[in-house]
């Protein structure tokens, strides 16, 4: 996804952060202030939820499994959207799967020089994922076997709140992109995003956007050739606890936010055959992308 922005009051700013681009574009407001709005949620994000920090909430939480952990309310709400996610999607999008994405080769494709965990048979599911008040923090309690993994959904959560913050405290237009999960909050004149299929053949799609989330889902960047020769991506079925089986290299998909667009598009990959008519149920704007082809869903341009 690409953002146009020739006009010259627009401060734009980035991080690398990872293996991605993230950025936040603001208009009438200065440079220096979008960039403090940027460090400090992406900070706050990686000490909450990155399951490659061992001081990490997430991964706090993943070492105690079967008790109560105290968190702070920023990562109880991260936990609260996956498990929204994971409602909404019936089960598809799971904040359960940290154990099959690491087995499915994930760690390894990082370079952590982790070994990949074997999987076990376990009867617990994210409806077993506790969240409980305890005054000025949260107390989350996950069941044993389980492992969070709240990847499907963050940087969709992060691009909503970056965006809404920017506009809360500087004023201005905002478009925040984390990594291909944008969110686009404008008053005075819209925001123009470029998707792109990154296909020579495919023509990209332009979307003219006021107030509204755009994510793309898919099988190409972070996928991997495991030891045994087998290939493996960070997309997993919950069904099968497996990379998932799709026709589909990309999904993109427009929603009312960032996190909701995101939760969709991982669906709309983890259904295959099957996504666009998911997409059409819920009246979201979708476009797939496949060797064979490709399909518009809604009112996708």
């Amino acid at each position: 996804m690409t953002v146009t922005t020739a006009e010259a009051r627009e401060s734009i700013v980035t991080l690398s952060r990872w293996r991605t681009e993230l950025s936040l574009v603001v208009r009438d407001a200065p440079e220096v202030a979008a960039g403090r709005v940027l460090r400090e949620e992406v900070f706050r994000m990686e000490t909450a939820a990155s399951r490659f920090r061992t001081d990490s909430e997430i991964s706090i939480v993943n070492a105690s499994p079967g008790e109560w952990v105290p968190v702070t309310w920023y990562f109880a709400d991260i936990l609260e959207a996956a498990l929204a996610a994971a409602r909404w999607t019936d089960g598809l999008v799971d904040p359960g799967l940290g154990r099959a994405v690491d087995a499915a080769g994930y760690r390894h494709w990082r370079g952590d020089g982790v070994p990949t965990p074997s999987l076990s048979a376990t009867d617990s599911s994210w409806r077993d994922i506790e969240i409980r008040p305890a005054g000025s923090h949260a107390l989350v309690r996950i069941p044993p076997g389980l492992s969070l993994d709240v990847g499907a959904v963050a940087k969709g959560w992060l691009a909503d709140r970056v965006a809404e913050r920017a506009v809360r405290e500087l004023g201005g237009d905002a478009l925040a992109n984390m990594g291909g999960d944008l969110r686009a909050i404008a008053a005075t004149e819209p925001w123009t995003v470029i998707a792109d299929p990154e296909r020579p053949d495919r023509v990209e799609s332009e979307l003219v956007v006021w107030d509204a989330g755009l994510a793309t889902s898919g099988t190409g960047r972070r996928s991997w050739r495991n030891p045994d020769g087998s290939v493996g991506h960070h997309i997993i079925d919950s069904r099968t606890g497996q990379p998932a089986v799709t026709p589909w290299h990309v999904c993109s998909v427009l929603a009312a936010s960032a996190a909701a667009a995101n939760s969709g598009s991982t669906a709309g990959i983890i259904l295959g055959a099957e996504g666009p008519a998911w997409l059409a149920e819920r009246a979201l704007d979708g476009w797939f992308l496949g060797d064979d082809g490709e399909e518009r869903v809604g009112r996708w341009p």
